[in-house]
């Protein structure tokens, strides 16, 4: 396997009035050997192109693509030693399970004992061999993406480059194979650079994720990193289901300390609807910002009902439910908090309907703090 460096990596259009469009632009990343990245982000982003740009699908307008210590951008797609999976499996109609998991081979012209051997070995990997005599129009969804990556394995590349490959899987079956796929992994010690714009699939596949926005990366991390760190707006907003809380407001300091005090809400006499204090070990790295407009950041479980034996001192407001989400293992509770609509994330068995006036407790020890006018994290 190999190490994948991309280096200012630039890939740009003329738009309709000759205008131009970036693609990806200037994108720096190092994939380490046997490493498994996840580039994520919604449509549009750059993901698949970069992608692509890697296989050698598209011509880079700038910068550089290393695979295994070499420069391959003038390199054919063939001789890259990639393999990449598609979204729409891309599987000959007319030939079975074997015939396609062997194609490939014999183009290249890998004398058939190597081929029986290694579509045998990637056959036991995924649990082909049952299917074997079957053609693509006779398998399941779930089978025909097994015969897909079993494909790839076969090449025995130096890297595995995924474009969505589970995005035409229902939700039962997406889990099984995003499962499969994460034991794929570490059973082949392969490299595998993951493209998806499903977030859960990017927090339970990746060793480190890459979130992308207009061409650019905002944050390269591991999962955890990017949940409890977010880098900036985009991000902070992007990871997470329900999407962490925002409110905008500004710090204000007094003898007591920081606090946040939200904006107002016109629609609601300019009141402002939340006064917060901010947590010591905030509080020095939010001197600077004094005075200025700044966005602070509640992910829904940060966010409790306050009960009877809440303290006097703690962060808490009040706000209307608006609608109660029960998910089973847990519930949401959407409230309407002046400008800024707020979820919570509460234990299932939390009584609370529409229409119910809830009392809500902030944890400011775990709150985030991001400029306002940039998105850029403060704290």
């Amino acid at each position: 396997m190999a190490r994948v460096v991309l280096e200012q990596l630039t890939k740009t259009f003329s738009g309709a009035k000759g205008e131009t469009v970036y693609a990806v632009k200037e994108v720096c990343l190092t994939v380490a050997d046997q490493e498994f990245v996840v580039l994520v982000g919604p449509s549009g982003c750059g993901k698949s192109t970069t992608l692509r740009l890697i296989a050698g699908l598209e011509e880079a307008t700038s910068g550089t693509i290393t695979i295994d210590e070499r420069v391959v951008n003038r390199v054919e797609p063939k001789d890259r030693d990639v393999a990449m999976v598609f979204q729409n499996y891309a599987l000959y109609p007319h030939l079975t399970v074997y015939e396609n998991l062997a194609f490939g081979l014999k183009l290249r012209k890998v004398p058939k004992p190597e081929i029986e051997r290694r579509v045998r070995a990637a056959a036991a990997i995924l649990d082909l061999e049952p299917l074997f005599e079957r053609l693509p129009r006779a398998l399941s969804g779930g089978q025909r993406q097994r015969v897909a990556v079993g494909r790839a394995i076969v090449r025995q590349p130096k890297a595995f480059l995924f474009d969505e490959p589970l995005s035409n899987l229902d939700a039962q079956l997406r889990g099984q194979m995003r499962l499969e796929l994460a034991k794929l992994h570490r059973r082949l010690a392969a490299t595998m650079i993951y493209v998806t714009h499903d977030q859960v699939e990017a927090m339970t596949l990746g060793d480190r994720i890459v979130v992308m926005k207009d061409g650019c990366v905002q944050q390269v991390a591991t999962p955890l990193e990017l949940y409890h760190r977010p880098a900036n707006l985009f991000v902070a907003g992007f990871i997470g289901a329900p999407a962490m809380n925002l409110f905008r407001g500004t710090l204000e300091a007094d003898a007591q300390g920081l606090w946040f005090r939200a904006q107002g809400d016109p629609a609601a006499g300019a009141r402002a609807t939340l006064r917060a204090r901010v947590a010591p070990e905030h509080t020095a790295g939010l001197q600077p910002h004094v005075g200025l407009a700044v966005v602070l950041g509640v992910r829904p479980e940060d966010l409790a009902p306050a009960g009877e034996g809440t303290p006097a001192e703690a962060t808490t407001f009040s706000a209307p439910v608006e609608l109660v989400e029960p998910m089973g293992a847990e519930t949401y509770l959407h409230l309407a908090a002046g400008a800024a609509p707020v979820v919570v994330r509460v234990q299932p068995d939390t009584r609370a309907t529409a229409g119910d006036a809830l009392r809500l407790r902030l944890d400011m020890a775990r709150a985030h703090y991001f400029h306002a006018a940039d998105g850029r994290r403060c704290a």
